[in-house]
């Protein structure tokens, strides 16, 4: 039946097992064609709550033989389509890894700072609208993004925030005035120089100037690297109570320069790969303002020379359990963890979203939703799930994007892309947060 199809009714064909329904071609007909394949543009429909962010994978080709359509290549997706012009053959598995820039600049961040991490393979699901909020939210927290016409004013816009700077650079591309593949791409100053480094190549980036709609940089630093970093007391193994305790402790203050202290660590937080200790804002502990707590209270110690690292926001327990039992992060789907946020997340992230009209707590979710139904359609506001961990002390949190519709309520998890689950067990409270 495929071969009765048009190019396009194809096209439409894979968009819609791909990504059921949730993406669709940016114009009806193909954008360019090749000796092997015609090249459509995608993108994704307008979904109540995120932001109409352009896909990183934009373009697609479909083949003129029995090969399905594939995602072009983000590095190169022009080579790419000559390269299956002269060989047209295609293996998914293979492709996934030549499209996933997104794990490629979080394993070179890591990399940066002496850490080990392994991109993982393209989902569907990273595509979703607000991809690029979240990639920088999520593992670059504070960077300052800024659009520009072209490579000098990203390269100088680098070299303002000094010596240690760092950014991701989205490189947005078009083919025939329709968005095409972008590239994300790793930036840094190194003896005062702009360097680009390419997670898809392993090497230098290329600083393209053709084809090219926006560039697009989240820039910050990271602060001078201590020349004894590699032997800082959180990077040795931590093979019992106390050596983990340190470990926690030197990493917390790394991190967050003394604002933050372990909530009473006990022998039994002890599991086979590591420690689980929770942990706060010392103006928290001390004072109770929720303004200065925690929505990242949780460490995991591991026991071997690993860095420690927080739990992520959405699932934490599957999550820590699958660690523990022994999946990799970065590995057979057991993504990385999260990098560290700010300390106190409400004033960070507030200031982002609006002045706050309002705070309630909760026990249950049944008030909560009582409650956001009476909001007026369109209100914004945000609902804080405060967790606790096996001992009853506060715990890694979530923060769900809250609204009533025309349709009911909605509750959205960001870090899911999708609606969130109403957990029960282990929680701790709920707050409904009305802002303007």
């Amino acid at each position: 039946m495929s071969g009765a199809m048009t190019p396009a009714q194809r096209a439409d064909e894979w968009l819609q097992q791909q990504y059921h329904g949730l993406v669709e071609l940016s114009v009806p007909h193909p954008v360019a064609e090749s000796s092997q394949a015609w090249v459509f543009g995608c993108r994704t429909l307008s979904q109540s709550g995120y932001s109409d962010t352009p896909m990183l994978n934009s373009s697609f080709a479909v083949p003129k033989n029995s090969v399905g359509p594939f995602h072009l290549a983000t590095g190169d997706p022009w080579g790419d389509l000559a390269e299956f012009d002269g060989s047209p053959q295609r293996n998914s598995a293979a492709q996934a890894r030549r499209i996933n820039d997104r794990g490629c600049v979080v394993a070179i961040d890591a990399g940066m700072d002496g850490g080990r991490a392994t991109a993982l393979p393209w989902q569907a699901v990273h595509e979703a609208p607000g991809w690029w909020d979240r990639l920088v939210r999520q593992y670059f927290s504070g960077a300052e993004v800024s659009s520009f016409a072209n490579w000098d004013a990203v390269i100088s816009a680098l070299l303002e925030v000094g010596p240690y700077a760092r950014g991701v650079v989205w490189v947005r591309r078009e083919l025939n005035g329709v968005e095409a593949t972008g590239h994300l791409m790793y930036a840094t100053i190194n003896n005062g120089q702009f360097v680009l480094l390419d997670g898809q190549t392993g090497g230098l980036g290329r600083m393209e100037k053709e084809g090219i709609r926006q560039l697009v940089l989240a820039r910050f630093s990271r602060g001078r690297p201590s020349p004894d970093a590699h032997r800082s007391e959180w990077r040795i193994p931590a093979e019992d109570f106390a050596s983990a305790v340190r470990k926690a402790d030197a990493w917390l203050d790394e991190v967050y320069g003394g604002q933050v202290a372990l909530v009473d660590a006990s022998p039994a937080d002890e599991t086979r790969r590591g420690w689980l200790f929770a942990c706060n804002t010392k103006q928290f502990l001390a004072g109770g303002d929720l303004a200065n707590a925690m929505l990242d209270a949780s460490i995991v110690v591991p026991k071997d020379h690993q860095e420690p690292f927080g739990l992520p926001n959405s699932d934490p327990w599957g999550w820590f359990s699958r660690w523990v039992e022994g999946a990799q992060p970065g590995v057979d789907g057991q993504t990385l963890p999260p990098k560290a946020g700010p300390a106190a997340w409400m004033p960070d992230t507030m200031r982002k979203l609006g002045p706050i009209l309002s705070i309630s707590e909760h026990s249950d979710w049944a008030p909560l939703l009582a409650e956001l139904a009476t909001l007026p359609e369109a209100m914004r506001a945000l609902v804080w799930v405060r967790r606790q961990d096996w001992t009853g002390r506060e715990s890694v949190g979530l923060l769900l994007n809250a609204a009533r519709t025309a349709n009911g309520v909605v509750l959205i998890d960001g870090m899911r892309d999708g609606q969130a689950e109403l957990e029960v067990d282990g929680l701790r409270s709920l707050h409904l947060i009305r802002y303007r």
